[in-house]
């Protein structure tokens, strides 16, 4: 019993860290579409915080996966 909810708690932080990684990375893709809208060279600043924070949540999810398919089994 204890393990599903430890599976399960590890899953909400997960879920909630996800949440905050893609407002974070929202904010550097609106700056990265806005210099394309204006034809401007993208700041090299935004483009790697945008691919920093991508690649943090794409572990991140990789993460929740696993935890999600432990739990399943557990069920």
């Amino acid at each position: 019993m204890s393990k599903k909810k430890e599976l399960a708690k590890e899953i909400h932080i997960l879920e909630e860290e996800i949440k905050v990684l893609e407002i974070k990375r929202s904010r550097s893709q609106a700056a990265l579409i806005e210099s394309l809208i204006s034809r401007q060279t993208p700041d090299e600043e935004e483009m790697q915080f945008f691919r920093t924070f991508t690649a943090d949540i794409e572990v991140k999810r990789e993460q929740l996966l696993k935890y999600m398919k432990q739990l399943e089994q557990l069920v």
